[in-house]
């Protein structure tokens, strides 16, 4: 089959729609002719097996592709040339509804994954700067709306979870939807042993960029309730620069040597980090399906984690921890504590079940059950359904002039905290 994969993100940006797209169609040009549009600008060198081709777009930065009219003609030119028999598109938004205006022209089967929860998703994006407007009922609904609008013209929608199932099928969708859940290359993680937990440093990761959702704050006061031993390796990139001085007051100059920061990190690196340590660690407020999770107990490490998604779905008492949202830090370290000091063969006994916890998430699993539902689902090019694509260019269109705007505010509130951060520190120089 011919496959277009759709993506909004480049492959190392946008958390999972930006990276599992970029896999996901990977995996697929290893059994089909695959093609993924997405902005991109410097992708990963291909695996061995795969034929993939990208179509890529201009990006205003990393997170809004740059869709003028002339990107727009060469994309329904494009599609036009290759006319694919599949779409499956990982974004809901302007270019999603634009690809599925034309499969629902052609008669082409399209499918969506769900990435975001729709319940939240207007918490914790950039819309989350503009608190007066992310409180607006009419924001909410017409995010709802545009969603449920958008699924109902899909052959069939991709929950990752059933946490997703049940959130979308919350804002209205009643239409067909599949639980597949996302996929990783668990032959990357094989090769670690367990560590010692009689080491006499014990080191605790997460890997997740700086924002508010991802919580790191709450991981560096759990510091405060471990011994000196424990160190935590915090990977990920600099998102909100707010957060992050934040973390760096609650790190202050007693824990200083005990928080090593790592940056972003080139994917392939990762499992090298995970060999080094003791127990992942997550304190994310949400996490619809978390590949970093899924890698750490595909390398063999114990999680503690506070109840979110993800959390809840693949951790319990055989493979780590588990607490409830409102735990303290306190608790937590002591949770991390009891994995840490336990015997030898509880510990190992801990990474073989991480390792099996993780099995049902390797990518072939998810081809293949992408596929029974491509076959299941799909009737051949024409045969699509049909009806009004109004409300779904309408509410793209509007979607698309709010992103735009919102990215203009925050690039606007970056460039004021920057000109801040420099007063700041000549104010500093010149009392020195």
């Amino acid at each position: 089959m011919k496959i277009l994969v759709v993506s909004s993100h480049e492959q190392h940006f946008g958390g999972g729609e930006g990276r599992l797209s970029y896999e996901f169609a990977v995996e697929m040009s290893k059994r089909h002719q695959v093609v993924l549009i997405c902005p991109s600008t410097n992708p990963d060198p291909l695996p061995e097996g795969a034929g993939l081709h990208i179509y890529p777009l201009r990006s205003i930065d990393f997170t809004l592709a740059a869709l003028g009219s002339g990107e727009i003609r060469a994309i329904l030119r494009f599609l036009d040339s290759f006319d694919p028999d599949i779409i499956h598109s990982h974004t809901p938004w302007f270019m999603g509804a634009i690809i599925q205006a034309w499969a629902h022209i052609r008669g082409v089967p399209f499918y969506f994954t769900a990435h975001e929860l729709p319940s939240k998703m207007l918490e914790w994006g950039l819309v989350r700067y503009l608190s007066a407007v992310s409180r607006t009922s009419l924001l909410h609904v017409l995010t709802s709306t545009y969603l449920v609008s958008f699924c109902r013209h899909c052959t069939a929608v991709v929950a990752l979870n059933k946490a997703a199932m049940d959130d979308i099928r919350g804002i209205g969708y009643r239409g067909r939807m599949f639980v597949i859940p996302n996929g990783r290359t668990l032959s990357l993680y094989d090769g670690k042993a367990p560590m010692d937990p009689r080491a006499p440093e014990k080191i605790l990761t997460f890997v997740g960029d700086f924002t508010p959702r991802k919580n790191q704050k709450y991981l560096v006061t759990v510091l405060n309730y471990l011994p000196a031993e424990y160190r935590l390796l915090l990977i990920g990139h600099y998102v909100d620069h707010q957060y992050m001085r934040d973390i760096d007051s609650a790190i202050g100059p007693k824990l200083r040597d005990r928080v090593i920061f790592t940056g972003r990190l080139e994917h392939a690196l990762v499992p090298e980090q995970l060999a080094r340590t003791h127990v992942w660690v997550s304190a994310s407020l949400m996490e619809v399906q978390s590949l970093a999770v899924m890698e750490a107990l595909a390398s063999g490490t114990p999680v503690v984690g506070l109840s979110n998604e993800t959390i809840d779905e693949l951790i319990d008492s055989d493979v780590g921890a588990r607490l409830p949202k409102d735990a303290t830090p306190e608790q937590f370290a002591n949770a991390v504590r009891a994995l840490c000091e336990t015997g030898s063969e509880s510990y190992e006994a801990l990474c073989r079940n991480a390792r099996s916890k993780a099995k049902p998430y390797d990518w072939d699993n998810n081809m293949n059950l992408t596929e029974r539902m491509y076959v299941k689902t799909s009737r051949g090019k024409g045969m699509t359904r049909r009806g009004t694509l109004a409300l779904p260019l309408l509410f793209s269109t509007g979607q698309m002039l709010l992103s735009m705007i919102m990215f203009l505010i925050v690039q606007f509130m970056a460039f004021v905290e920057r000109l801040q951060g420099i007063r700041r520190t000549r104010a500093a120089a010149s009392r020195a």
